[in-house]
């Protein structure tokens, strides 16, 4: 029995042309090729539930976004909701958000509901109220009801009817704001009484405002209502006269016959509308901004799913092409190195999945909220960030392989690797830059599981020993 010689070579009588070669390498493409298809078929079919599960990190980050700045929204406004509900918000995702309601129409759907809500509150809707005078016109309001003076927008007649419809304790009240100089709620109080006196009365049905009810709107009451309408109070009017018991409606034509009549001392009118908090559910879902994109996201997801699950038997057919030039001693380690190799790249892409992406939208995100800008994020943009940030990351974790092979062929020794580790640090820092997003805290997320790995490589080069000259190939084969 005799060792064979290291310059021996083993596939001496096995040798294939370089056509041969060329024909190999395309059945191996084309092999690959129908692997990614087949792979593609189930991504396409799974594309939907992997966009799905992609966005559950980002739908946590903006979730926790929306609840962060309601608590603190909360402890700003004291007395808008009380802070202690905030272990409630946590666990019911549920978060308030200030909208304006008409007590008034609050109360009228409550009723619609059940009638026994509020029986004893009287719904009078069309009423003036405080928000509907101006306090710096106040007192010339009351001055000109009082007096009667009439202007472009009115007459006598008509300031007349509105007056003698003022209850007389009203007028007199009326008559002490006129000549104030400084008008105080009491003051304001006086004036709305007195016009929801004069709104609930006929004052639709007096002949000093047969003019408005039958001619087309004109300067103020025109611009109350759509431009299409031609005579909306006589519409109003005629509506009336069918539903005379219609309260509201007659209160609503009064109102806009009075609000007509004071167009230069009253502002437009509104809603008396009170703040109130109306809790949501935390429900964050991607935008679409653009007609294509549910569709190439679609593509995009399935491709990529499609191509990891072809990716382990395009490894092998791959294998299976260059094993076929190595020496059975080579083969070894490629058998040790390629596990080790795929279970360090979807180590990394998981890292960066499941631990990485929290923290660093938590972080990316928190300027948006010291900017008081809400994050919103496109669907396409987010499936791009998605896929950059654990590539990266699975590309980095190859690092204890990487320093194996430079070793393996002479480059840098163990005792260089050991003595240079500081500035090998740095290196891996700079790395972890260029593979993360702008900001610190995915790249020290990098390089902490790095640095680890890069003394696991050192550990590596120590426990498989480089060949040696009694023993080339690191191991012998024995011959007859």
């Amino acid at each position: 029995m005799s060792f064979r010689e290291p310059d021996e070579d083993l596939f001496e009588e096995s040798r294939m042309s370089f056509g041969q070669h060329l024909e190999e390498l395309r059945w191996v493409l084309v092999k690959s090729l129908i692997a990614l298809a087949i792979g593609c078929c189930f991504g396409f079919y799974f594309a939907e539930e992997v966009v799905k599960q992609l966005n559950v990190p980002l739908k946590r980050a903006i979730d926790s976004y929306h609840l962060v700045d309601a608590k603190d929204q909360m402890i700003e406004d004291k007395g808008y909701l009380s802070p202690d509900l905030a272990p409630w918000m946590d666990d019911s995702g549920y978060i308030p958000q200030k909208a304006l309601v008409d007590p008034g129409e609050l109360l009228r759907v409550l009723q619609t509901i059940s009638p026994d809500i509020g029986s004893k509150v009287e719904l009078r809707p069309y009423m003036f109220s405080s928000v509907d005078f101006d306090r710096s016109k106040l007192a010339a309001l009351a001055d000109r009801l009082a007096k009667q003076t009439a202007d472009e927008n009115s007459d006598t007649a008509r300031l007349s009817a509105v007056w003698k419809r003022v209850p007389k304790p009203l007028q007199t009240r009326v008559q002490q704001v006129a000549t104030k100089t400084e008008v105080a709620d009491a003051d304001l109080q006086t004036l709305v009484d007195a016009f929801n006196e004069v709104s609930g009365k006929d004052l639709n049905s007096d002949s000093a405002f047969e003019e408005q009810l039958t001619e087309p709107a004109r300067g103020f009451v025109a611009k109350m209502f759509s431009r299409a309408e031609e005579k909306p109070l006589a519409k109003m009017k005629s509506y009336l006269n069918e539903n005379s018991e219609d309260s509201s409606a007659n209160r609503q034509l009064n109102r806009a016959l009075v609000h007509g009549l004071f167009s230069n001392e009253l502002p437009p009118l509104k809603r008396a509308l009170e703040e109130l908090p109306i809790w949501m559910p935390l429900d964050f879902e991607p935008q679409s901004l653009a007609t294509t994109d549910g569709f190439l996201i679609w593509l995009k997801a399935g491709l990529i799913t499609g191509l990891l699950i072809a990716l382990p038997a395009i490894i092998w057919f791959l294998w299976t092409f260059v094993a076929a030039g190595l020496y059975p001693h080579e083969q070894k380690y490629v058998y040790i190195f390629l596990p080790i190799s795929l279970f360090l790249f979807f180590a990394g892409v998981c890292l960066a999945f499941f631990f990485v992406f929290a923290p660093v939208l938590d972080f990316l995100f928190s300027f948006n909220k010291s900017m008081g800008i809400a994050p919103q994020m496109r669907i396409n943009d987010w499936l791009s960030f998605v896929m950059f940030l654990p590539l990266g990351f699975g590309i980095a974790f190859q690092l204890p392989l990487v320093m194996l092979f430079v070793n393996r062929i002479g480059l840098i020794s163990i005792e260089a690797y050991i003595e240079k580790w500081r500035i090998a640090v740095m290196a891996i820092s700079v790395l972890s830059m260029l593979l993360t997003p702008a900001d610190p805290i995915s790249m020290v997320l990098m390089a902490g599981p790095l640095t680890v790995l890069y003394f696991l490589g050192i550990g590596m080069c120590k426990w498989m020993p480089a060949p040696t000259s009694d023993n080339p190939f690191g191991e012998g084969e024995v011959t007859a």
